[in-house]
Formats: C-alpha cells, structure tokens, sequence
C-alpha cells in the first residue's frame, strides 16, 4: 500500500512570484491598449492596420495569460507524486531449473 507523507509545505519561490507579478503586469498593459483601439474604431478615428494591431494585443494579452498560468502551476501547486512513498519491491530469490 502507498502513502502520502504531507510534511511540509513545499518552498515558495521568489522568482516565480516575480515573473507572475510581471507578466500580470504585461497583461494589463496589453488590455488596456486593446480597449483604447476599441475605443478609437468606435469613434471612427481607426486606421486600416486596426484589426491586425488589436489581433496581436488580444495574444498578447492570452499568450502572456497561459505563461503566467503555466509558472504558477510549476512553481506554487505542490506536487503530489514527489510526496509519494512506495513499499520496497520484494523479489524471491529461487534456484534457477
């Protein structure tokens, strides 16, 4: 049978929680300048590369979104399967026929 051992908590990293503080901060720069596109086409006062400008700020905006995800899943969901402890594998020596 299989244990867990929940021990303690696993260590938080510095730099992880910086590159998502960042990244957040890349997101909502990127929302920002998507909303004031909008907001220009709206008006009227739109150019003929609006679409493609507000196409590359939208990924921007979900690029950055999965990468932040993805660092926070590496670097603050604990693993479970490094906890795990697993009985020791008894092999039966027998003479060979």
């Amino acid at each position: 049978m299989t244990e867990l051992i929940r021990s303690d908590a696993p260590r938080r990293s510095s730099m992880g929680a910086l590159a998502i503080g960042g990244l957040i901060i890349g997101i909502i720069w990127f929302s920002i300048l998507t909303v004031i596109l909008s907001i220009q086409d709206l008006n009227g006062f739109a150019d003929s590369e609006t679409d493609s400008y507000m196409a590359v700020f939208m990924g921007m905006v979900f690029l950055l979104l999965a990468v932040a995800i993805d660092v926070y899943r590496k670097e603050f969901m604990p693993d479970e399967l490094i906890h795990k402890i697993r009985r020791p594998k008894i092999v039966l020596t027998r003479p060979f026929r």
